[in-house]
């Protein structure tokens, strides 16, 4: 599990540049978008999800997926999917929830991970 010095500082990275709410919530966007192959696995509640599209809208709903699931496609809130925990996404998603308060999910812990890649 990633602990909170490690989240805080991919936060910083992501961040570094962006001064308000929602150039923050793009920031997190742009990463997110750099770091995942669409469509890419996720999970729901516990219910297998492909995430097909990744975006932001405002701020109240913040990051939004769109997913295709075994009951259709629809909009939810970033925050709310889990991704396999041994990828970069998943990290990246930790840092995430870590920034909205949030408890992180499973992530392997990337320390050294830093964006944009090297």
């Amino acid at each position: 599990m990633p602990n909170d010095q490690d989240l805080d500082n991919a936060i910083e990275a992501i961040v570094v540049d962006a001064y308000t709410a929602d150039e923050q919530h793009s920031a997190f966007l742009a990463v997110i978008e750099d770091e995942t192959p669409l469509p890419t696995a996720a999970t729901l509640l516990g219910t297998p999800v492909t995430v097909t599209s990744i975006d932001y809208t405002n701020e109240t709903r913040g990051l939004v997926a769109t997913c295709q699931g075994p009951d259709g496609a629809g909009e939810v809130t970033l925050a709310d999917l889990a991704f396999p925990p041994d990828i970069v996404t998943a990290w990246i998603h930790a840092a995430y929830r870590h920034y909205l308060g949030l408890t992180p999910f499973p992530a392997q812990p990337r320390p050294e991970w830093t964006w944009p890649s090297t």
